[in-house]
């Protein structure tokens, strides 16, 4: 009924009318859809294992940048405690005057 209606559905009917006839035919058509299944799961399979290394490593890094700044906040927070003032915390630190003020006035909140 819906293949006299839409020409493509009509087509396709038409296809598996002359797949369905031949066995030979019918087995390589099923070949080839399995083949793009497979392939497709194989693709989707592959994406997940990317996502899930891209996250992990994404983590290590973020732990890593973590550690880094707390031990920079550490010790301007060690000089500013032995009242340094925040020029010379900046040289002591290899930071700008303006990062050594940002980062006492984020503790001092």
């Amino acid at each position: 009924m819906l293949a006299t209606q839409n020409k493509h559905i009509k087509s396709a009917y038409e296809q598996l009318k002359l797949i369905s006839q031949d066995e030979q035919k019918r087995l390589e058509y099923e070949a080839r859809e399995k083949a793009i299944r497979d392939y497709n799961q194989m693709m989707f399979e592959a994406e997940q294992r990317g996502r899930e290394s891209g996250i992990e490593e994404g983590k290590k890094e973020g732990r890593e940048e973590g550690k880094q700044e707390g031990m920079k906040n550490g010790m301007v927070y060690a000089y500013y405690e032995m009242n340094l003032d925040t020029k010379e915390i900046a040289k002591k630190t290899q930071l700008t005057e303006t990062e050594v003020i940002d980062i006492i006035k984020k503790m001092d909140m």
